[in-house]
């Protein structure tokens, strides 16, 4: 499978990295209350985190191609 070009993988990155975690706390917090809704952010982030370190390093996403 042909990986995307070397800016696409760093905006799929970024947004993957930004977007998730910042939602589920506005949300939960307009649902939860402000505790529990910046609880709920780091709860979606640290997936989110574990899932660009994984594309970034374990099928190296991070090298350009030549």
């Amino acid at each position: 499978m042909k990986r995307p070009s070397f800016v696409t993988r760093l905006l799929i990155i970024v947004l993957i990295l930004c977007v998730p975690p910042i939602l589920s706390t506005q949300i939960g917090s307009f649902y939860l209350g402000r505790d529990n809704g910046i609880l709920l952010g780091f709860c979606v982030g640290i997936p989110c985190v574990t899932f660009a370190c994984w594309k970034l390093y374990i099928d190296e996403w991070r090298d350009e191609e030549d």
